[in-house]
């Protein structure tokens, strides 16, 4: 017969030694996981004593199953028996001269021993003679008699003694129990991958297995394979995950590399296009300039043509028409200085007046774009608070914004279509307009675009795209950039973890007015990331991150130790 109990490490003393009954202190549980399980072994000749000794260990604080079926012809009862006592972490074997004699009480001490369960034996009545299971022989008995032999033994003592060897090693053998019925699970199931060890559990119980104490039972070698095959299944999978990345590695620079390759062959063909446009330019010039030339000289040509003819017809009146025209032409001469003069004084007036005219509409497009962009960021602001219909008509704002040139349009654009305000969401639509943006010096732009690389949002997760993009926004002063950078090394995305460096990115973060970096400066401080951990460091800046309407930053101040 069988009954469940928790475990015991070492051989128990027959002798009163005044124990407190360590198990009345442990307190008792909802659930049975914090209980240890004793398997209680009697003959049907002992079940008022199992019965008792039952009711003395619940009472306790042990589970106890005690099988009280009867065994019948045909029944599976090794199975049922068997279950109980893997279940268990110690098994109490009753001894008695009816027990000494049964084959079952004999199968159930081998079953225990063939599992590496501790075994206690109590002997409640002298055996008369009979002599007692081999495996029980080297080990020592709790007696629940008044043994002569043993002054002052009795059912007192006995089971302050038990209590004690029961606590002994009690959460190394609890271990010993769960890790075998994790194993007979796997061994039972066929050995399958999804029912091994992972992660850190592993680690635990390789752990456990060095920190066996002096006495207590050795792992069997179920336990020592099932371990040993979660091992080099999470070092398979591990493998296979490196060779993914190689493998999505390899793609990634193949991809950039035919990027960069089309990148090049681009500009080449720009430069070459380019190159032909000048020299066909050139060539109009210079052909401009003959042919100017040209008219140049068949003017002079034919004025000296005219002046021939003129001279050969008025040959005869040449004296007096040659002293009229010396006089005349000394009129003009004086008339035409002055009028140059007067035309000149006119250009430089006219000249004035339109550099004042280009100042005053450079000024007025300067004024007229700054307003724009302002106007645009409200409207980027506010697209949350809107109905439909007003984020459409807010869409097509920015659109025309952006079709004008202006980058922060460009930017709200990217935004729109990234968020789904006003349009269909389309995070292609997105990178191309903050592609555009960034172009023009957008640092919003910029931090979008590391973040749709993060994420994974239309294109392939990277996060060391995701990094050059944040590192850009930076540089041009973008705070959300640089808490966005800080949380990159904080939590190891595509770069090893460094909590320095993250907490040198939040800080400069702050410097600008960022809550979330003020939020995630008081979380480093608050879990000693990097820094001493420093509840009054903490509390300031989660403080601050709340006076600049942090939400989250105050169910952080109400969990902070006083």
């Amino acid at each position: 017969m069988a009954d469940l109990a928790y475990d015991a490490s070492g051989p128990a003393s027959s002798e009163p030694t005044g124990i407190a009954l360590q198990q009345a202190n442990r307190p008792f549980s909802s659930d049975n996981r914090g209980k240890l399980r004793v398997f209680i072994s009697y003959s049907r000749e002992d079940l008022n004593f199992a019965d008792q000794l039952d009711a003395a260990l619940s009472t306790y604080g042990f589970e106890c199953l005690v099988d009280r079926h009867g065994i019948s012809g045909g029944e599976d009862w090794k199975r049922r028996l068997g279950d109980l006592i893997s279940e268990a972490d110690t098994v109490v074997f009753v001894l008695s001269p009816s027990s000494a004699h049964s084959e079952i009480c004999d199968w159930e001490v081998e079953e225990a021993a063939r599992l590496n369960k501790r075994i206690l034996p109590v002997n409640w009545r002298p055996l008369e003679g009979v002599s007692s299971p081999p495996r029980l022989r080297e080990l020592n008995y709790i007696f629940f008699y008044e043994e002569p032999k043993l002054p002052g033994s009795g059912f007192g003592t006995g089971l302050a003694s038990l209590i004690a060897a029961l606590n002994t090693d009690f959460d190394w053998l609890r271990e010993h129990t769960r890790y075998l019925q994790r194993a007979i699970e796997w061994d039972t199931g066929g050995r399958p991958a999804n029912r091994l060890l992972s992660g850190d559990d592993i680690a635990e119980a390789k752990t456990w297995v060095a920190r066996r104490p002096k006495g207590a039972p050795e792992p069997t070698a179920l336990h020592l394979d099932f371990i040993r095959a979660s091992e080099e299944e999470a070092e398979a999978r591990l493998s296979e995950q490196r060779k993914q990345l190689e493998v999505v590695a390899g793609a990634q620079e193949a991809r950039e590399k035919a990027l960069n390759d089309r990148e090049e062959a681009l500009k080449q063909a720009t430069d070459a296009q380019r190159r032909h446009l000048d020299f066909i330019r050139a060539s109009e010039e210079k052909a401009e300039a003959r042919l100017s030339e040209q008219r140049a000289q068949l003017k002079a040509v034919a004025a000296a043509q005219a002046a021939q003819q003129a001279a050969l017809h008025y040959r005869e009146d040449a004296l007096k028409q040659a002293t009229d025209a010396q006089r005349r032409r000394a009129r003009i001469r004086n008339i035409g200085l002055i009028a140059a003069s007067s035309l000149a004084a006119v250009a430089v007036l006219f000249a004035l007046l339109a550099n004042q005219q280009r100042i005053t509409a450079e000024k007025q497009r300067h004024q007229a774009d700054t307003i724009l962009a302002r106007a645009t960021n409200i409207i980027g602001n506010l697209q949350f608070q809107m109905d439909i219909e007003t984020k459409r008509e807010a869409f097509a704002l920015l659109q025309a914004g952006a079709e004008h040139g202006d980058s922060s349009s460009m930017a709200n654009l990217g935004g729109a279509y990234h968020l789904g305000l006003g349009v269909a969401q389309d995070y292609a639509k997105a990178r191309e307009w903050y592609e555009k943006a960034a172009a023009n010096g957008n640092a919003i732009a910029m931090n979008n675009l590391g973040l749709l690389y993060a994420h994974a949002q239309g294109v392939a997760q990277d996060y060391a795209k995701a990094r050059e993009w944040y590192e850009k926004a930076a540089a041009n002063g973008n705070a959300i950039a640089m808490n966005n950078l800080g949380t990159l090394y904080a939590y190891a995305h595509g770069v090893a973890q460094d909590y320095a460096k993250a907490r040198e990115w939040y800080e400069k973060a702050a410097a600008k007015g960022d809550a979330s970096a003020m939020f995630n400066l008081g979380s480093l401080y608050k879990n000693g990331h990097g820094v001493a951990q420093d509840y009054a460091k903490a509390r300031e800046w989660y403080e601050k991150a709340a006076a600049n309407g942090d939400k989250d930053a105050k169910a952080q101040l109400d969990k902070l130790p006083n």
